[in-house]
């Protein structure tokens, strides 16, 4: 049974409302993302819902950042890269694979690109073995651009152990 609080969680998600008060419709991209989001929060051992919401996340990070950027649809996107970390469960090399193809690309910066470091950090440091398998299949610019990504994150525990990973 669903709690009270989570009802209307889903219906904050799926309303569409920007933060500025004025209704605005919903690409069907955010839309879809924002259904597998409610779906993956109202069951979050489900695999199945795992899976569909790692399916339709960004891939590419410049969609990503068309997403979650400021002044974007789903601007912040918080909720959204937080429930990254519910997927890794049933399927940590999926939920790798993403966040390296994202990490290749990015850059630090407040609000969605901090959430996404956030989580990528976490992943990489409970999943090194993998993180570091992933890594190392990528250009050594890319690399380089990820583990920069990552570095800026505050007190960063798992830094040391993915540098040894990657190194081994």
């Amino acid at each position: 049974m669903i709690a009270m609080h989570q009802i209307l969680a889903i219906i904050v998600l799926l309303s569409g409302i920007h933060a500025s008060g004025q209704e605005r419709q919903l690409s069907s991209r955010a839309r879809e993302l924002t259904q597998a989001l409610a779906t993956l929060r109202a069951t979050p051992d489900d695999p199945g819902a795992q899976e569909r919401y790692l399916k339709i996340f960004p891939h590419d990070y410049r969609e990503f950042l068309n997403l979650f950027d400021l002044d974007h649809e789903l601007a912040d996107g918080y909720d959204f890269i937080d429930a990254l970390s519910l997927t890794g469960k049933d399927h940590a090399s999926k939920l790798g694979e993403l966040l390296v193809g994202l990490g290749k690309d990015a850059h630090y910066d407040a609000d969605a690109p901090s959430y996404l470091q956030e989580v990528m950090a976490k992943y990489a440091g409970q999943h090194s073995k993998t993180f570091a398998e992933l890594c190392k299949q990528l250009p050594p610019q890319k690399q380089a651009q990820l583990i920069t990504f990552l570095a800026d994150v505050e007190a960063p525990p798992h830094i040391p152990t993915i540098r040894q990973s990657l190194m081994a």
